[in-house]
């Protein structure tokens, strides 16, 4: 009869070995999801009747802690053009705002979590 510690500990163990490999994994997914995400607000800044010369500016940045993949992508402000996008996405009070931040993440979101839920499933298999 087992009281379930030593199950609980190979678990652990486990646990512990496909988080440290995922990050791999994850980073490639995350990193194509920071990819599509850029392309698609170049390519609503260049079709942009204001905000053409923001096109090409747009960026992603990695920063990687133990364990965790983050990507920040936005208009590079020391670009060309890059420095218009706080208005581009914010406006001001004489306007601007018009580009919409959201909306490029919002349509990447469903194809991220598939992917990651299908690393999530390949990982799962092998617990």
């Amino acid at each position: 009869m087992s009281d379930g510690i030593a199950e609980l500990r190979q678990l652990s163990t486990n646990l512990g070995r496909v988080s440290g490999s995922a990050v791999k994994d994850v980073d490639a997914v995350i990193k194509k999801g920071a990819q599509n995400v850029k392309t698609e607000m170049n390519y609503s800044a260049v079709w942009s009747k204001h905000f053409k010369a923001m096109a090409g500016s747009i960026t992603y940045d990695s920063y990687y802690l133990p364990g965790k993949v983050r990507y920040v992508v936005g208009p590079d402000k020391g670009k060309r053009g890059g420095a218009l996008g706080n208005i581009a996405y914010f406006g001001t009070s004489k306007g601007g705002g018009t580009l919409d931040i959201e909306q490029p993440l919002t349509a990447e979101e469903p194809r991220m979590m598939s992917a990651l839920a299908a690393l999530a499933e390949k990982w799962a298999g092998q617990l």
